[in-house]
């Protein structure tokens, strides 16, 4: 069996890999109550700050409707990511349910890929520290997991997400509110309400998006 391996060193900061519940965070980024969108790369720089970058995942799922405005520009964000060396975009699906004959979609992998992709990761030594940007309780059992690994793992989420007492009890380091706060700058996009936010020099724009479906989020 493979060992874990570290290069972290005396003189070597230590390697930190990112991992996004994109779904999570999509629906966390609000501004007194107008939504935006967080630019990744700025995002995976200022998180990174203090140790060796590995790459930022962000798991999502497309949208269920293929023929909506939303889902057209959810693809050209998906491009954009893509597009990125220092992002690597993991997709789920949304598998239709029908429920008192009403049409829904239950979001799939979503959590079961961040979760596994993390594990792995530090099984096979890919990074001396785990940085989990989400909200959700069910990644308790992942983190531990990591942490028998003899990793690390960091907390980190925006303010608007709920915060979990056992997140931040389980991991390592919490940096919540201090990382993350609402005045990041965000990726350009097509505006349809312009804001004055009297934030700092680093907020650019934040524009208000169609609402997101409504998508359960589940494990398979």
């Amino acid at each position: 069996m493979t060992q874990p391996t570290s290069d972290a060193g005396p003189n070597r900061p230590p390697k930190l890999e990112i991992f996004v519940d994109g779904t999570n965070f999509h629906l966390a980024q609000t501004y007194n109550g107008v939504h935006f969108r967080v630019d990744l790369n700025q995002l995976a720089t200022r998180l990174s700050r203090g140790f060796h970058f590995v790459k930022l995942n962000y798991y999502t799922s497309p949208l269920p409707d293929a023929r909506s405005e939303a889902y057209r520009r959810q693809q050209i964000f998906f491009e954009q990511l893509r597009k990125s060396s220092r992002i690597n975009l993991v997709l789920g699906r949304n598998e239709p349910l029908f429920t008192d004959g009403r049409k829904h979609h239950v979001e799939k992998e979503t959590d079961v890929n961040l979760a596994v992709d993390m594990v792995v990761g530090a099984h096979r030594g890919r990074y001396d520290a785990a940085m989990l940007v989400a909200g959700d309780t069910d990644y308790v059992r992942a983190v531990t997991a990591v942490q028998d690994e003899g990793k690390k793992v960091i907390w980190c989420h925006l303010p608007a997400q709920k915060h979990s007492d056992q997140l931040a009890q389980v991991c390592d380091d919490d940096r919540t509110g201090r990382e993350v706060p609402p005045h990041l700058p965000i990726e350009p996009a097509p505006l349809t309400k312009l804001l004055s936010v009297p934030l700092c020099p680093c907020v650019r724009l934040l524009w208000a998006e169609p609402e997101r479906p409504s998508v359960v989020q589940t494990a398979v």
